[in-house]
């Protein structure tokens, strides 16, 4: 702006030098060019500077000022030749004057309130000047110069408003834009988070069983095309349910915590574990080292080391199934169901927890199918029975009381071992069913007995968490008629533990209502003497595992000591089950036994034979050798 200002004033001064006094033509224009080199050389000094905001506050402030002159000061050198020139001259001045106005408005349209001070300042000071210049034409230059001046001065204004909106918009835009960016995260946080929730275990951070279901799967198709061995092998811990009732669930947990870390730590990068549930966990290899010797040293360095509780070290046990793909498992279903099923003969076998499936358990798996399948057929109720074992008093050799066991003899399996059939029908659901059948069929029998013959009837793990079986099985008490008194519930060790809070619920609900309970193979579970004290015990039976070859020397010996002590400190009965030998009897005898049960006197009878075994007296003699390895045999 100030060079085209110089030229033009420059122009006019050479234009009007023979015409126009020097102080016009020469003085004046001298001086503006001092001022407007000045102002040219600041403005190039600043030209890289980058000001800050109160900087640039107190340059406005000052650029007003800057404006106002600079405006006055040429509008005024340029009128000072208008009248020393003839008409030729005055409309060059005219035009130089008419440039400057477009000059000012677009050299200062970034700055809008300076655009429109310079130029009302100007249009002022040329409509008063041709005002007075008596000459309408000029005057009518100067309107019309100052409603063009004025309509470009709106049109930029205008222009300029709609380029702040156009920013504010494109800011507005921009500030969407990174909303949308950021929800957008937030939303694959969020996507990420629960799919981590949903497939991770809250407590450990381990996989869960959703997560393993999925990787099975994968790696098992994956092992099925590229013909590569895949390991699945399922554990659980032994004893984490004694420890969450005697010092907490916040211990168990710390525990299972343990074993995770143990775990995610012992395994390979190849190698998936997971917690499936409670205190099941599982593991994935797809690679050739993971067989049974392995697994055995994996386990037992995973579980060497003691778990550090209040006041006290334990060391867990453990019970794990392997299962290894090969061309007849024909799903991950099937993999996974038979590495369940060695773990399940892991927890039988307390020498060997660790249990690799193969093709004899194949066959006992498909005879487990058969025994699962008919014991939900109808006709289980007529193939059940009931067989009764004599309890003994010792020195009277009389029959006190009779222990129910169940028989089961199928048209296709013909004759099955309880030890077959009960695991198999409390993991199908079907065992409180079963319990209850075979409880009608023990009632109806004991209607025919002497009213003070005791009968001892069994209940299982689930029997006991069952909610709502003790009112039933009371039901049927009632219903028969049967004095509750007479009956004598046993339970095992780890039926109890199985669910302490609500066996002992169900417990209590069954010796409100006069029934006897009695622990049933004492020292062979999970023994732990402070359950001992917490149940309302009336009887303690002695497990045959203590009574084989009993004499001094052995460790039974003292076992049973110290059970036939304890009983008599808590003032209730002691039976000792198994015996079979007239030496055995004579040491227990020794010891004080009172009352007994085993071959040695009766195998367990049908309900019609027993009849006629009370019929003809209470009492019953030991057999002798023969007729003991006959009855056994």
């Amino acid at each position: 702006m100030y060079v085209i200002a110089l030229f033009g004033g420059w122009w006019l001064a050479m234009t009007h030098w023979s015409v126009a006094p020097i102080w016009v033509t020469l003085i004046y224009p001298a001086a503006m060019t001092l001022y407007m080199g000045q102002r040219i050389f600041i403005s190039l000094k600043r030209w890289n500077a980058r000001p800050g905001r109160a900087e640039l506050e107190r340059w406005h402030g000052k650029i007003k000022f800057v404006t106002v002159v600079s405006t006055g000061l040429f509008t005024l050198w340029m009128l000072s030749f208008f009248p020393y020139g003839d008409p030729d001259l005055q409309v060059q001045t005219l035009f130089v004057i008419s440039v400057m106005f477009f000059v000012i408005i677009f050299t200062l349209m970034n700055l809008r309130k300076m655009m429109i001070l310079s130029t009302v300042l100007a249009n002022g000071i040329y409509l008063a000047y041709f005002y007075n210049y008596n000459q309408q034409q000029f005057l009518f230059v100067a309107v019309f110069l100052a409603l063009v001046s004025c309509g470009m001065v709106l049109v930029l204004n205008m222009q300029y408003l709609d380029f702040v909106k156009l920013i504010h918009t494109s800011k507005d835009l921009k500030a969407q834009a990174e909303e949308l960016e950021r929800k957008q995260v937030e939303t694959w946080e969020l996507s990420e988070q629960n799919y981590h929730i949903a497939n991770h275990d809250s407590l450990t951070g381990l996989p869960n069983r959703r997560c393993f279901l999925a990787e099975l799967d994968r790696r098992f198709e994956a092992a099925k095309i590229a013909g590569t061995p895949l390991v699945l092998c399922i554990f659980d811990l032994g004893g984490l349910r004694t420890i969450n009732e005697i010092y907490g669930v916040k211990v168990g947990d710390e525990v299972l915590l343990e074993v995770a870390r143990r775990l995610d730590e012992k395994l390979s990068s190849e190698s998936f574990g997971a917690r499936l549930a409670g205190d099941e966990f599982a593991i994935l290899a797809d690679n050739g080292d993971f067989d049974l010797p392995w697994a055995k040293a994996f386990f037992r360095d995973l579980f060497a080391e003691s778990f550090s509780l209040p006041e006290t070290q334990v060391r867990l046990s453990y019970h794990a199934g392997l299962a290894r793909l090969h061309e007849a498992v024909a799903s991950p279903i099937v993999l996974l169901e038979k590495a369940v099923y060695a773990q399940q003969l892991g927890k039988r076998n307390k020498n060997d927890p660790v249990v690799l499936f193969g093709a004899d358990h194949r066959e006992q798996m498909s005879l487990n199918t058969r025994i699962a399948q008919a014991l939900r057929s109808p006709a289980i109720v007529d193939e059940m029975s009931v067989a009764y074992q004599p309890i003994v008093e010792i020195e009277s050799n009389r029959i006190i009381g009779v222990e129910c066991l169940a028989r089961w003899n199928n048209a296709e399996l013909g004759s099955v071992p309880p030890g077959s059939f009960i695991p198999i029908a409390e993991q199908s659901g079907v065992i409180n069913r079963l319990t209850l059948d075979l409880l009608i069929k023990a009632l109806v029998a004991a209607a025919n007995w002497p009213d003070d013959l005791r009968i001892a009837f069994n209940l299982s793990a689930t029997n006991l968490s069952s909610r709502g079986f003790a009112v039933t099985f009371l039901e049927l008490l009632k219903e028969h008629r049967f004095n509750p008194a007479r009956l004598t519930c046993e339970v095992t060790e780890t039926s109890v533990l199985w669910d302490f809070t609500e066996a002992q619920k169900t417990i209590r609900t069954l010796k409100e209502a006069g029934i006897r309970l009695s622990l049933d193979d004492f020292g062979t579970g999970y023994s732990s003497l402070s359950h001992i004290h917490n149940l309302p015990l009336d009887c303690l039976k002695v497990d045959r595992s203590f009574v084989s070859g009993i004499h001094p020397e052995t460790t039974g010996y003292g076992i049973v000591k110290s059970m036939l002590a304890l009983c008599r400190d808590r003032g209730i009965l002691c039976i000792v089950e198994g015996v079979e030998t007239h030496a055995e009897l004579e040491v227990l005898k020794n010891l004080g036994a009172r009352y007994v049960q085993g071959y040695l006197y009766s195998k367990p009878l049908a309900g019609e034979d027993l009849d006629s075994l009370l019929r003809s007296g209470r009492t019953i003699e030991p057999a002798s050798c023969e007729e003991t390895r006959a009855v056994v045999s």
